[in-house]
């Protein structure tokens, strides 16, 4: 075992011009390449570790995850020094630690673990807690266990250490100065004001003081009336509240309760409403998908049809658009009348993490459907089928999906020019046809000018993919298309009544029986047997990519 290097520092203090640890910064390269500059600490060859110093803290790394050059660096600093000849003195240290300068350690020696080692060579890993007379107490495992021995039970190198440490302490870690009992009866409690924490909060590190005024770096897990569990370098660690002190307590107890604010009450579906969160962010969804890219979620109140939507996201978490991209079915027969959701055969229960959520049910005529929503941090595919009977009076047309981009400027017929550029800048829909060239308009773009445009052009509205993307967007391309071709037709169309296409274009995706079923003069829709499916490998998928 290679010596820590506290000793390393201790054995050649002789031999040094400058007292105190070595400061030198170093290139430490891990396996992708990335690059910090950052002081050595100690290298331990049977954890295989090297523990570094950047930017005053202090990191062990994994050896595996540094570049070879790196991993030859630390084993080249962390081999031990050459051992001096004994003293003549009851331990061949004793000389070393008096001459040890009082500033040649700081507080971070008191906050790792050391390689100790018994008077009979047996190893051992722990931090420093405290010496006293020839008592040494040692802490493993992130501090869940304790132990006191006499100094005597360690080698000749560990009871060194452990002096050493013993002075840093005294410097770092003073004594509290002693209160005689009658003052310390009369003195008041002090009253911590609780502090304010946020969502966020439950995923950082904090920095927690125990009740003798020690401190670790670890995540809240958990906690309870008798403690607090944390999270220490993956490791977990349940601590009594009486183990910290008052401040870290009142932390202890405002995550907690955080985090029991943030759970969310879950409703009973009914007829025609899935179950649902009753309360948070997600009030009113079925099924949610947060990536760091969008967030995505299933409606559980259907109007009409059951109804998806999509938020792209900030670096930050926040929404890039106050209103989302939509994505729901839309069967119509009888002049463009929409079918409705009458019944679900059954509500899936709320998820977070579920990748996807088939609804099963009955239309308002009768006809059954089955319909899929597949989340995934790429994005979304939606698929279904419904199954209508043959003697139906008004068979409805077809199945198509309809997405519908965002109503970036609610009342864009009235707004000013000004108003409509700030919002929309250099937001675009680009459009990749199955005839014709690649097109695009501007967002701001009237749509007369538009339709003018593409009627010169003889373009078609039959796509295979489409684009948004701009500032109603943010740093995202929303990117639509089917997931094949040979099954699905997709094509698009301004809203009904929207001057800008800002106010929502549509997208809609048919199979290709339910396309021709709703061509001008077909008289029997029902001779297109599946004009009411989109089959899974037909689709229409919606990727998300950020920040390209």
């Amino acid at each position: 075992m290679k010596k820590p290097y506290l000793i390393a520092l201790i054995l050649t203090l002789p031999f040094v011009s400058v007292f105190g640890q070595d400061e030198t910064l170093y290139p430490w390269t891990d396996i992708q390449g990335r690059t910090l500059q950052a002081s050595f600490i100690s290298y331990d060859d049977v954890a295989q570790t090297v523990t570094i110093k950047w930017n005053g803290n202090i990191f062990p790394l994994p050896l595996n995850t540094l570049s070879v050059p790196s991993q030859q660096l630390a084993k080249q600093l962390g081999a031990p020094a050459p051992t001096p000849p004994p003293q003549p003195s009851s331990s061949p240290f004793d000389e070393v630690v008096a001459a040890m300068p009082t500033d040649a350690l700081g507080p971070e020696a008191l906050d790792i673990e050391h390689d100790w080692s018994s008077a009979d060579g047996r190893p051992l890993a722990a931090k420093f807690i405290s010496l006293v007379g020839d008592q040494l107490t040692i802490a493993m495992n992130g501090g869940e266990k304790e132990f006191t021995l006499p100094l005597s039970k360690f080698s000749d190198e560990s009871q060194a250490l452990a002096k050493v440490l013993q002075a840093v302490a005294k410097k770092f870690r003073p004594a509290p100065p002693k209160k005689s009992s009658v003052a310390s009866a009369a003195k008041k409690p002090v009253k911590v004001v609780p502090p304010k924490v946020v969502e966020a909060d439950l995923d950082k590190t904090h920095t927690w003081t125990s009740a003798d005024g020690r401190s670790l770096e670890a995540k809240f897990v958990s906690a309870d009336e008798n403690g607090v569990e944390l999270k220490m370098r993956g490791r977990p660690m349940n601590l009594s509240w009486s183990k910290l002190d008052p401040q870290s307590v009142a932390l202890g107890k405002a995550l907690q309760q955080l985090a029991k604010s943030l759970i969310p009450t879950i409703l009973g579906g009914k007829e025609n409403i899935l179950e649902r969160y009753g309360s948070g962010k997600w009030r009113n969804y079925n099924t949610v998908f947060e990536s760091k890219a969008f967030e995505v979620g299933l409606n559980a109140i259907v109007s009409s049809q059951p109804t998806v939507h999509i938020w792209m996201l900030e670096d930050d978490g926040s929404r890039v658009q106050k209103n989302p991209i939509t994505i729901r079915f839309e069967p119509r027969y009888n002049k463009g009348t929409m079918r409705k959701v009458k019944s679900f055969d059954e509500s899936p229960p709320v998820s977070k993490d579920r990748r996807v959520t088939t609804l099963k049910g009955k239309w308002n005529n009768g006809a059954t459907f089955e319909y899929s929503f597949e989340f995934s941090d790429s994005g979304v595919s939606v698929w279904g089928e419904a199954k209508e009977s043959s003697s139906e009076e008004f068979p409805t047309f077809n199945l198509p999906l309809l997405l519908t981009s965002p109503n970036v400027v609610p009342d864009s017929k009235n707004a000013t020019e000004e108003t409509i550029m700030k919002v929309s800048g250099n937001g675009m829909l680009k459009f990749d046809p199955v005839e014709g060239k690649s097109d695009k308009f501007f967002l701001n773009e009237k749509w007369t000018d538009v339709q003018a445009s593409l009627k010169k052009r003889e373009t078609s509205n039959i796509l295979k993919k489409a684009e948004f993307n701009g500032l109603p967007f943010g740093a995202h391309k929303i990117r639509v298309e089917p997931k094949n071709t040979r099954n699905s037709v997709m094509s698009w169309a301004k809203p009904y009544g929207g001057m800008f296409p800002i106010q929502g274009t549509h997208i809609l995706l048919r199979s290709i029986d339910g396309y021709e079923a709703r061509q001008p003069g077909v008289i029997n829709r029902t001779d297109f047997k599946d004009r009411l499916e989109i089959s899974r490998s037909g689709a229409l998928v919606v990727k998300v990519y950020k920040g390209i």
